[in-house]
């Protein structure tokens, strides 16, 4: 059987977002690899620190993908700085397109702590022979003891199997198993698909905030702010075929193509050109408005707000 404790030298491939204007929208993307000692990330955030310095801009992790040896995360850096080499700055930093960002949100773990100034909490699992607890305190199952769960309870005894099974690492399945970071969008529908309801809903992904999209294949939307995932399932739906609908709201178009003065509008650029969302909208407002796009396209979406816990 192999082991599935998760190895301390992690090799990575990793995604860094620089924003030149000061805020959480990356202007530029640096694709790298590394071998990172999991155990310490306080030593991981040289690597940032080094690249912050002498630089105004805000730089912060977006993203990792783990792999199995060292070769292998080399590799993927390599094969993913020649995939996006038309958008290339300088180095190895890549001018943040929608289609960047599309594949590490599709593709790497999410919001881990690798990089952060404290050290991680030690989770304690269950053995295979014992029942975790039912308490007030751990009742609540995160979505790494969920996972492991449902993988043993399919009668995949180790993290390689359920590995071989999507078309992951081993080291990918386990970050997310010892809740180090949260699937991306690919992986996460493929355990859907496998487990079923028992990995629904992603509870941390949508812990904390007041607006949350749930898309047809099974995948959330919630970002920190909430106008954010108000424009990313606009954009996930298509900003242009929203923009057919010739909504209005506060005498403007919901979707402009220009700035009005004194409207509150925030900037949007994709693939296929600039626009600007009417952003002076209350979340009641919000769903409202995404409802009423999803029946005229004929979109399975379901939307909730004021969703502070688990939903």
């Amino acid at each position: 059987m192999s082991n599935d404790n998760q190895d301390e030298k992690q090799p990575l491939a990793y995604f860094f977002a620089k924003s030149n204007f000061g805020d959480n929208q990356p202007d530029f993307i640096k694709i790298g690899h590394t071998i990172t000692d999991i155990s310490k990330p306080q030593t991981n955030l040289k690597r940032l620190k080094t690249l912050q310095t002498g630089n105004e801009a805000k730089i912060w992790d977006i993203g990792v993908i783990p792999f199995d040896t060292p070769d292998d995360a080399s590799r993927e850096e390599k094969r993913l700085q020649s995939q996006f080499g038309a958008f290339r700055a300088e180095g190895e930093w890549f001018i943040a397109t929608p289609r960047i960002l599309k594949f590490i949100k599709n593709y790497a773990v999410q919001h881990t702590d690798l990089f952060t100034e404290e050290e991680p909490t030690e989770i304690e699992k269950p053995t295979e022979t014992e029942e975790p607890t039912k308490t007030e305190e751990t009742k609540e199952m995160s979505f790494g003891d969920r996972l492991a769960e449902a993988r043993k309870s399919a009668g995949m005894s180790s993290q390689k199997d359920l590995a071989e099974k999507v078309g992951y690492s081993r080291s990918h399945i386990a970050l997310i198993e010892q809740d180090r970071g949260k699937p991306g969008k690919s992986l996460y529908k493929k355990l859907v698909e496998l487990f079923g309801d028992s990995l629904e809903p992603p509870t941390e992904t949508i812990s904390g905030n007041i607006l949350a999209v749930k898309m047809e294949d099974g995948s959330w939307i919630s970002e920190y702010k909430e106008i954010d995932t108000f424009i990313e399932v606009i954009k996930t739906i298509g900003i242009e075929r929203v923009k057919e609908l010739n909504k209005k709201e506060a005498g403007i178009p919901l979707i402009a193509d220009k700035q009005y003065p004194d409207k509150r509008q925030k900037k949007v650029e994709t693939e296929t050109g600039t626009y600007y969302i009417f952003a002076g909208l209350a979340n009641v407002r919000k769903k409202k408005i995404l409802d009423n796009i999803a029946v005229r396209l004929k979109r399975d979406i379901k939307v909730f707000i004021n969703q502070v816990k688990s939903i």
